[in-house]
């Protein structure tokens, strides 16, 4: 397992080495710089052992008071929010507001030499303590993710309710039965046999659960090469979905964004997802047609990123610069 770690990571950095460079902008994106960040936090599925969590910043021209922390979900990266053509972390950028996307422990650059050393309810404890660190800069935060990152961007706030605002991205709590098939019966087993898995077990099978036809070749080819090892211990811990235990919890505006198309969390459960939020003060859906689950990286991908800095910028809670 742990040489096929280190050709995964090797091949990983030759892969994303053509997405994002530290220091440096994307051609055509001027006034925008990315710069790599790192936050200390203490892990409490190994005791409060102190770690790294690695990410990078886009800041907009203007001083802004509103910061986005964006979290991946399973075998992705901080670079799924800035690809090329696609990017949903420099639009937001644009729009007055700084943007921070993570690596979660123990993928990317976030090492984690054990990956049965984390759980679903670590990695909300972990993302407290980032948005915590981020108040001591910015007067609102906001608290995003995709997919099990939206799952564990709910839990932090539930619990903890330190974000001004969340964006829930691919997730509800009504699995599609193709995503419980898969998960209880190959996902599950091969985490209970290493510390790190390959999620949906194959890239043909992760390719067609996550996109559709109409996506660029191209990008899913990449997207499936840069994929990361999955650590064990989210994989044992997130079935039972602890986030729909803390959504009544949640005090803040959220915006739920989900796909027509997508293979594991279907749209059709949107509403029910909505009335979970009892506690909000305001629910926006939004459904984006035709794409699949990645839908960040589908070509309806970028009016959802411009519709999601629509509602940002229709909240009081999370103001932009200009």
């Amino acid at each position: 397992m742990r040489r096929r770690l280190t050709h995964l990571a090797a091949m990983f950095a030759a892969i994303t080495a053509g997405f994002a460079v530290p220091g440096v902008a994307p051609a055509g994106e001027a006034g925008l710089n990315q710069t790599r960040v790192e936050f200390s936090v203490v892990n409490p599925q190994e005791n409060n052992t102190p770690r790294t969590i690695v990410g990078y910043r886009y800041d907009p021209v203007c001083k802004p008071s509103t910061v986005v922390l964006l979290q991946h979900g399973l075998s992705y990266h901080k670079e799924a929010w800035d690809w090329p053509g696609y990017s949903v972390a420099q639009p937001l950028a644009r729009a007055g507001y700084a943007v921070v996307a993570i690596d979660r422990l123990g993928y990317g650059e976030s090492k984690l030499e054990n990956g049965y050393n984390v759980s679903f309810e670590a990695y909300g404890h972990m993302a407290n303590q980032i948005v915590t660190q981020l108040r001591g800069e910015f007067a609102h935060v906001v608290m995003g993710g995709h997919s099990a990152g939206a799952g564990v961007t709910e839990f932090a706030q539930g619990v903890f309710g330190s974000a001004d605002a969340i964006m829930a991205l691919g997730w509800h709590h009504r699995p599609s039965d193709q995503i419980g098939k898969d998960f209880f019966t190959g996902d599950n087993p091969r985490a209970l046999q290493g510390d790190y898995e390959y999620f949906l077990e194959t890239p043909e099978h992760r390719a067609w659960m996550f996109h559709e036809p109409d996506a660029d070749p191209a990008v899913v080819r990449a997207d499936n090469e840069a994929a990361n090892l999955t650590p064990s211990g989210e994989i044992l811990t997130i079935g039972k979905q602890p986030s729909r235990n803390a959504v009544g919890n949640v005090k803040v505006p959220v915006f739920i964004q989900l796909s027509e198309k997508d293979r594991l969390f279907e749209p059709q459960y949107a509403d029910l997802h909505k009335t979970e939020f009892v506690s909000s003060p305001s629910v926006t859906v939004d459904i984006i047609p035709t794409a699949g689950h990645t839908f960040m990286l589908a070509p309806q991908g970028p009016a959802g990123t411009a519709r999601m800095v629509d509602w940002l910028h229709s909240r009081p809670e999370t103001p932009a610069c200009s």
